[in-house]
């Protein structure tokens, strides 16, 4: 049997949310093309099959979005600007607007900002006995980061800090983005306007400049399209390194044996990012929508079907990786579908990267013996895995 038809994975049940690598290895095995017909949806799971949809951008289309829900229509009226939920031809002169800025020789320049503001974090992390590492660390890194690279003022972050996290929360088992989530859009949208007018006029070394300058097509991008792309930045730089860093904390907070080694031997640094990365996803999956009929492990899919690509559970897959439910330091990790692929790969992949490794190598020598404390919370939004709060006990 290829597909099945009932409710053996739904992406919006929090028991999925909470651990859905068992469910991912039955589809791998028996379901590889799997049909939800309440949702409306089909999902692959397997590597080769994620990897093949990814180069297929004709077939397997962004350009309706790539959530479950409408966050990109929410986040950018009329997807304007937003580069993940474009095809070519368009795709690419939008994604030249931030290539120059995102390249991972701009931002290699920016580790030793990341460097500076962990250790100012470091002393209180390394001497308070309990505390949610989420509000403490991996929240505010990805925040200033984020905002440093787009040129905002400092005096920004807290409106920026929250407004993101708003428009993230999704209610449990609902498929419908908030009106809390729409109001905070509008919010941010105001203040980003104020920065790209003010571009316009006076552009500086920054992303928004660049954003405010851009063109495709040889014409100036919209300001709807600069918005979208602001926001965008904003919300995949921030939410993607924070799930990303809780991850992290989860993993070596719950694993004494890889901390202990990460503690003793902090070149592993990068081969351990990329293996968490791999074995945890920040991003779990995404959506696409066929252009064209399909046949795929004998099922039949219609044209204007929404796919769900499962990159965590492709990065799970035992027919590309060797014992695939284990961290493994060692590992050469090699491809992954954690940032994307194709067309669609992530731009800033380089900058989460460095982020988790900053950490790793500044704080896990410094901060000792740590264990997750009792009532951590995951994220709501069911396509991220990660941490909204992440309480740790030294």
């Amino acid at each position: 049997m290829s597909h099945l038809t009932t409710q053996l994975w739904d992406p919006l049940l929090p028991g999925t949310i909470d651990d859905p690598y068992p469910l991912y290895r039955t589809l791998r095995e028996s379901f590889p093309l799997y049909r939800n017909e309440e949702r409306d949806l089909f999902a692959l799971s397997r590597f080769d099959d994620v990897a093949a949809a990814n180069a297929d951008w004709r077939t397997y289309s962004s350009a309706d979005g790539i959530d479950l829900d409408e966050t990109g229509l929410v986040f950018a009226p009329g997807r304007h600007g937003n580069v993940v939920e474009t095809d070519p031809p368009i795709h690419g002169p939008l994604r030249r607007v931030l290539r120059g800025y995102l390249t991972p020789k701009w931002v290699s320049g920016l580790e030793e900002t990341m460097r500076r503001e962990v250790r100012a974090a470091a002393p209180g992390l390394c001497e308070d006995g309990a505390y949610d590492v989420a509000e403490r660390l991996c929240a505010p890194l990805p925040l200033a980061v984020i905002c440093d690279l787009l040129g905002l003022d400092e005096s920004d972050r807290p409106l920026v800090s929250d407004s993101v996290a708003k428009m993230f929360y999704r209610v449990p088992g609902a498929g419908e983005v908030p009106d809390t989530a729409v109001a905070a859009v509008r919010e941010i949208h105001g203040l980003l306007e104020g920065h790209l007018r003010r571009r316009v006029a006076a552009p500086g070394d920054d992303l928004l400049s660049a954003i405010a300058h851009g063109q495709v097509e040889e014409r100036r991008l919209t300001l709807d399209e600069q918005l979208g792309m602001s926001v965008l930045i904003l919300a995949a730089g921030i939410r993607t390194a924070r799930n990303l860093l809780t991850n992290v904390f989860w993993h070596l907070g719950t694993r004494p044996d890889l901390r202990r080694r990460l503690a003793a031997e902090p070149d592993l640094a990068p081969s351990a990012v990329e293996e968490l990365l791999r074995f945890d996803s920040p991003g779990q999956f995404v959506s696409r929508k066929t252009t064209t009929p399909i046949e795929l492990h004998g099922v039949h899919v219609p044209e204007r079907s929404t796919v769900v690509l499962l990159y965590g559970s492709a990065n799970r897959d035992d027919r590309r990786y060797d014992r695939p439910d284990e961290i493994d330091l060692d590992r050469r990790v090699g491809r992954h579908f954690t940032f994307g692929g194709g067309v669609h790969s992530c731009l800033g992949a380089p900058l989460a990267r460095l982020e988790a490794r900053v950490v790793i190598e500044e704080l896990i020598p410094r901060i000792g013996e740590f264990a997750v404390g009792s009532d951590p919370v995951r994220s709501y939004k069911p396509d991220e895995r990660g941490f909204e709060r992440l309480p740790i006990q030294r």
